[in-house]
């Protein structure tokens, strides 16, 4: 089938060079700071470890659930702060903590400019859709992009099959029409491939480990400017 879409992982496929855990830490104490004056807790919440307790659903992202969870455990207690606001108010822009892939903006262009549905789809704890969004406006690339899907806003992290076929949806073509690039080998081509689409895997800088799988990426790249020419083979 001929290709007319195609899906982008954001982390180390469009974005890398991330800053140090202590200085996104100060970003994050600093927007909360802004947003809600000074509070007892913003040092222990920065630098906890908010995720899904054990026995949890498997891919289910529930990020506001673990953050009240969090200021229970913690024994802080529930404060009066909003936690869909503190959640967004702590996304700190993506631009502060990294900086694009080079080839990622022309990527993006391209694939537009060829008439394919260009969308990203992207595992993100505290970013939602509209972080994405705003993320896409610093980078100048809103206008390369036609939808966003973000795991904090459905609920499921990829590799689920849910987060697939919500960008499949919002492209309006089936899996046999859609490519997904991303670096991960379980997330994004595993998770693509097992729904019958295409995938590029973008090989991560420096070898980092990937978990093994029984699938094959139908190409592989180190360098997102060697993306046009495989997409254009199946266009």
């Amino acid at each position: 089938m001929a290709l007319r879409a195609v899906l982008f992982d954001i982390g180390d496929t469009l974005v890398e060079g991330w800053a140090p855990r202590e200085r996104i830490n100060k970003l994050t104490r600093d927007a909360l700071v802004r947003e809600f004056g000074e509070r007892d807790w913003y040092d222990a919440f920065v630098t906890a470890e908010i995720g899904p307790g054990e026995g949890a659903e498997a891919h289910r992202q529930e990020t506001n659930r673990w953050v009240e969870e969090w200021f229970i455990n913690s024994g802080y207690g529930l404060d009066d702060v909003p936690v869909d606001r503190l959640r967004s108010a702590g996304s700190v822009p993506l631009d502060l903590v990294g900086r694009l892939v080079p080839g990622a903006a022309e990527a993006l262009r391209w694939s537009k400019s060829r008439g394919l549905v260009t969308g990203l789809v992207t595992n993100t704890l505290w970013r939602g859709d509209d972080e994405v969004w705003d993320d896409l406006r610093r980078f100048a690339l809103k206008d390369a992009v036609d939808h966003v899907v973000s795991s904090h806003t459905l609920g499921w992290q990829k590799p689920h099959q849910a987060i697939f076929r919500r960008a499949l949806d919002l492209a309006g073509v089936p899996a046999s029409d859609a490519a997904m690039v991303g670096d991960r080998m379980v997330q994004d081509i595993w998770g693509a491939k097992r729904l019958g689409m295409r995938a590029v895997w973008r090989r991560p800088l420096a070898g980092a480990p990937q978990e093994s799988v029984d699938v094959e990426p139908d190409a592989a790249i180190d360098d997102l400017t060697e993306l046009p020419a495989v997409l254009e083979r199946w266009m």
